[in-house]
């Protein structure tokens, strides 16, 4: 396999290989999966989390609008709700319909912008793609047309983290995944350059969310193994990573969150103990590297980058303690039990077989057969030297096997793992080494697939028998008229949150409502569950006073009494004591009510 990969004659033969004709062969399979996926009008992988987004962008353009401040006055818990998302998500879309702005109206302009800067994204997804293939590949031949096959399989496999790019797909998902995959250019490169490359995307993907924290800590941390094993160019890399997390991670502080927030402790987003971890880890690592000469021992290493590490990460454990139980911390009980613990994408791969989601088994056992498949190419690169192939392959890893506890993580083992396919079939084809090895690689995911798919016969399926609060998230009033909230005085409204985006959308000014499904939503989560939910007066008193409305979709199914009192009266067409509906001319399943709280039971 080593001769393989440096025969001159096939290093010359890969060099031609134009790398825009391998950008072009992928960049046009994932146009054509998007394509696909706008066939039927309805995002494949689009949900509330867009609507979310947009909400937060629309209040930055409004007139009260600032770009520190991320409240959205439309959602009164009563306690303001301030969101955790990055601007830096925003200032694309924020940039387009500003330029957009004097030729057309502001909805028109938000809604070119969120159709072209997905697909833009894409492209620059792509070019990465590109870059790595290449870059696996090295010297090793395939011919044309086996190479434009192995790049359409190999995109065809990513369809799912491709479908983030579709035009309206504006959650910040598509962001992180152009991240990892700059993240994993940079290892691949494993030189200054590559170097810049992690550090900065490392950063930036903090900055965007927290969902690939554990992607960067194993990167990081199998860089800092490989300087201390003295590893040919990993001081270099940790100092140019170092530099650059550091540099980014300042940067984007005083860019998108400002002092105020950079100051702040915010367990869940980009903030004060993300910012002193950042810079205090990779800063003091970086430091390490440098001044430490080049022939330091291995214990010397070992010792210096681990007190380092241990001192920053255990000075940030003394000074934001809250943070130690997760970004989660902030949701209630009640709000814990009856709506995030029902979320099927925070529970793991075994939730899939319960409810009948054998498309997403079937996505996951590929791609351990994949990885399988890919491990033989991988260690003859480690053989060769190229240890920043296997921190790329550990991060692709540490996604897939996240996704096996929480499915939600889904879309980045599939954008990640596909990439060492090309290289894993070239490797195979090409060295009479490989034949040992591909039989086992192939089994091992022979094996893998069968006993994911075999799972679905060995675990039972049982019927979910569906409740009052699946229906009060469930019921949306799609395509029903909301104009009654245009006939009354401005004030806060109680609902379920599954109407609560709908009546935000229908933008109403200076009305609110009082949660919406997000976790930073939890005060009014809990109020919403306690009024609808609870058989006691004064709980349901003490949950609706802070409002002057309560709001509920006309639901067709019967609703148990006893498990939701208030939900089921409303949502079957009937009243209750204290709560006046308001008068509409036009037939709609939304349901308005005046609270009168002297009488209400």
């Amino acid at each position: 396999m080593d001769a393989a990969l440096s025969r001159p004659d096939l290093v010359a033969a890969a060099d031609r290989r134009s790398f825009f004709g391998t950008f072009f062969a992928i960049y046009v399979t994932a146009l054509a999966i998007v394509l696909f996926d706008l066939a039927d009008g309805v995002l494949f992988v689009g949900d509330i989390d867009d609507q979310m987004r947009e909400l937060q962008i629309r209040s930055l353009l409004s007139p009260a609008g600032r770009w520190f401040d991320l409240t959205l006055p439309s959602i009164s818990m009563p306690e303001a709700y301030i969101s955790p998302w990055s601007r830096m998500i925003d200032m694309p879309y924020v940039a387009i319909a500003t330029m957009l702005r004097p030729f057309m109206s502001l909805d028109h302009a938000l809604a070119l912008a969120f159709q072209i800067w997905p697909p833009v994204m894409l492209a620059l997804f792509c070019l990465i793609v590109a870059f790595i293939v290449r870059r696996l590949m090295g010297g090793m031949l395939m011919s044309p047309t086996s190479w434009l096959l192995a790049l359409m399989l190999m995109t065809v496999l990513m369809a799912i983290a491709v479908f983030e790019f579709v035009p309206g797909r504006i959650d910040h998902h598509n962001a992180q995944l152009v991240v990892m995959m700059l993240m994993m250019a940079g290892f691949i490169r494993w030189d200054r350059v590559g170097g810049l490359f992690a550090g900065a995307a490392g950063a930036l993907s903090i900055v965007i969310g927290l969902e690939c924290l554990p992607l960067v800590v194993v990167a990081y941390g199998l860089l800092v193994l490989s300087y201390v094993a003295d590893v040919q160019g990993s001081r270099t890399m940790v100092v140019a990573a170092g530099i650059a997390m550091s540099a980014v991670a300042t940067f984007a502080a005083l860019a998108f969150i400002g002092p105020a927030g950079a100051l702040s402790a915010q367990c869940d987003a980009f903030s004060a103990p993300y910012l002193f971890l950042m810079i205090g880890l990779s800063g003091s690592l970086a430091c390490v590297a440098w001044v430490l000469p080049e022939r330091a021992s291995a214990t010397g290493r070992l010792l210096w980058s681990g007190l380092s590490g241990l001192f920053a990460l255990g000075l940030a454990a003394w000074l934001f303690p809250r943070c130690l139980n997760g970004p989660y911390d902030i949701i209630d009980p009640l709000s814990r039990t009856l709506w995030f613990s029902r979320i099927w994408q925070e529970k793991s791969f075994l939730f899939l077989y319960e409810n009948g989601q054998y498309y997403v088994v079937a996505l996951l056992a590929l791609c351990v057969a994949s990885a399988f498949l890919a491990v033989p190419f991988v260690l003859a690169q480690v053989r060769s030297g190229k240890i920043g192939v296997a921190i790329a392959f550990a991060m692709a890893l540490t996604a897939l096997l996240l996704t096996l506890v929480v499915t939600r993580n889904i879309r980045f083992p599939i954008a990640l793992i596909p990439l060492f396919l090309p290289p894993a079939i070239a490797y195979y084809v090409g060295s009479s080494q490989s034949r040992r090895a591909l039989g086992l690689a192939a089994g091992c995911a022979v094996m893998s697939a069968v006993v994911l798919e075999g799972f679905r016969f060995a675990l039972p399926s049982p019927a979910h028998s569906f409740d009052a609060v699946d229906y009060m998230t469930a019921s949306d009033c799609g395509g029903q008229d909301l104009g009654v909230l245009g006939s009354v005085p401005p004030g806060r409204i109680a609902l379920p949150q599954g109407i609560a985006l709908p009546v935000l959308f229908a933008r109403i000014e200076g009305l609110s409502v009082g949660a919406v499904p997000f976790h930073r939503a939890s005060p009014g989560m809990r109020r919403m569950f306690e009024a609808f939910t609870s058989s006691d007066p004064s709980v349901r008193r003490a949950a609706l006073a802070p409002f002057d409305y309560v709001a509920v979709c006309h639901f067709p199914l019967p609703v148990d009494p006893n498990q939701a009192p208030l939900y089921a009266a409303l949502a079957g067409g009937g009243g209750w004591p204290g709560l006046e509906k308001v008068p509409y001319a036009k037939p709609s399943d939304f349901q308005l009510f005046r609270i009168d709280h002297s009488k209400l039971q």
